[in-house]
């Protein structure tokens, strides 16, 4: 990193990358921000829920991606067969996740009180996610970051372009799966055709759903104790107060992907000779953006709340910067336990399990009587957890075996 043409090749791709991520983030964004002005606060917490569903199942997607990155960049003169196998992969996966959708779609709709069609089609949709996430795993590890930029352009505007389609034509949740679900199968068709069009193979290698199964049970974890709160506030809150946390998790999701340029272009260095650097510029650099995004929040509460959710929320203001606290500390937590959740670090994978644990138990049986009590209770498990990720990057060698990508 420290040699001239290294460093232009890392502010190119934190150019093209952080352009992609800002566009394909924001449109969802605005999904949203759109959704929460024509749906009711009740009917945008079950929303909130169902996207918060859908962000820990889309997990899969991101799993793919990581194992497709790290073949990729390994492979040498197989490497046609290596993006065929993990093309086929993806569409076993897919396909796997779309059936599995219409078993589940009544016992979650009823539990967390959202219309089934909307689960079902927003389950179904990622199916369509995990292939355009091997698509863009593929030009992860070609180290092609034009084509990895233009493929996440068109995966997350597709989905949000479909999502804000359907809430304006149904005035529903269930017009927003639909929607969602037309878009991600647009934008894997898209992702597909820029990046390996006609890449398939026949069969699977061996070792590679083994692999596969690692990779995702460590990203699993993580994203969902990243997402689990609006879950909760479902739960145990009223659904007009579960309207209000959701406009709270659109900060919060905002402070955490906000810096993912910084994570995609700098995961693959960690597994280089200066891969010590590669995190403390990472940790460093995200841990500038949370402090912009929190300080921001804390100043123009209120501003930013009547941007997120219109005018619906008056008193959400003076809690913004905790959801703003909340997103920046996972997304600490992300640049320094990745690294170890990536790889045979089972410490790593079992702390965040713990984490996960304490956060649930601590809102089921005691703090979940308000929108502040539970947000104050997952800043607190996001600052501890950010403090032992710092401990175990001293302790323990930065080496990486899989480049891992972050969830959009």
């Amino acid at each position: 990193m420290s040699q001239p043409h290294g460093r232009a090749a890392l502010a190119k791709g934190l150019v093209l990358v952080g352009g992609a991520t800002l566009l394909g983030n924001g449109a969802a964004y605005l999904l949203s921000m759109i959704a929460a002005r024509v749906l009711t606060p009740a009917e945008f917490g079950a929303l909130g829920a169902l996207l918060g569903l859908l962000v820990i199942i889309s997990t899969v997607g991101i799993a793919t991606q990581a194992l497709t990155a790290r073949r990729v960049a390994v492979a040498g003169d197989d490497r046609p067969q290596v993006e065929g196998v993990a093309i086929r992969l993806a569409v076993v996966v897919g396909g796997t996740i779309m059936a599995a959708g219409v078993l589940v779609a009544w016992p979650l709709g009823e539990f967390f009180a959202i219309p089934v069609v909307a689960v079902a089609s927003g389950i179904a949709s990622i199916g369509f996610i995990v292939i355009g996430s091997a698509a863009m795993g593929i030009a992860q590890g070609r180290e092609q970051h034009a084509r990895l930029s233009w493929a996440f352009i068109a995966n997350g505007a597709g989905r949000a372009v479909g999502g804000v389609v359907g809430v304006l034509l149904f005035d529903s949740v269930t017009g927003v799966g639909i929607g969602i679900l037309v878009g991600c199968a647009a934008g894997a068709v898209i992702a597909y055709q820029i990046i390996c069009p006609r890449t398939w193979s026949s069969t699977l290698t061996s070792g590679i759903r083994g692999e596969f199964v690692h990779v995702l049970h460590a990203l699993f974890v993580l994203f969902t104790l990243t997402n689990v709160d609006v879950l909760l506030a479902r739960i145990f809150l009223t659904e007009d107060e579960s309207g209000e946390y959701s406009v709270g998790v659109l900060l919060a999701k905002i402070a955490f992907f906000l810096p993912n340029a910084i994570v995609i272009v700098l995961f693959p260095k960690m597994s280089s000779g200066d891969s010590r650097r590669a995190v403390y510029v990472a940790t460093g650099l995200t841990a500038v953006v949370g402090l912009l995004i929190t300080g921001f929040s804390f100043l123009f509460g209120d501003f930013v709340i009547r941007v997120l959710g219109g005018v619906q929320y008056p008193n959400l203001g003076s809690e913004a910067w905790l959801f703003a606290l909340e997103g920046s500390a996972f997304a600490l937590v992300q640049v320094l336990l990745y690294a170890r959740l990536a790889t045979q670090d089972r410490r790593a994978v079992l702390t965040v399990w713990i984490a996960l644990g304490v956060l649930v138990t601590i809102v089921s049986l005691w703090r979940h009587d308000s929108v502040a009590q539970i947000v104050t209770t997952v800043v607190a498990v996001s600052l501890v957890l950010t403090v032992v990720g710092l401990v175990m990057d001293r302790r323990q060698a930065p080496a990486m075996g899989i480049p891992v990508e972050t969830a959009e």
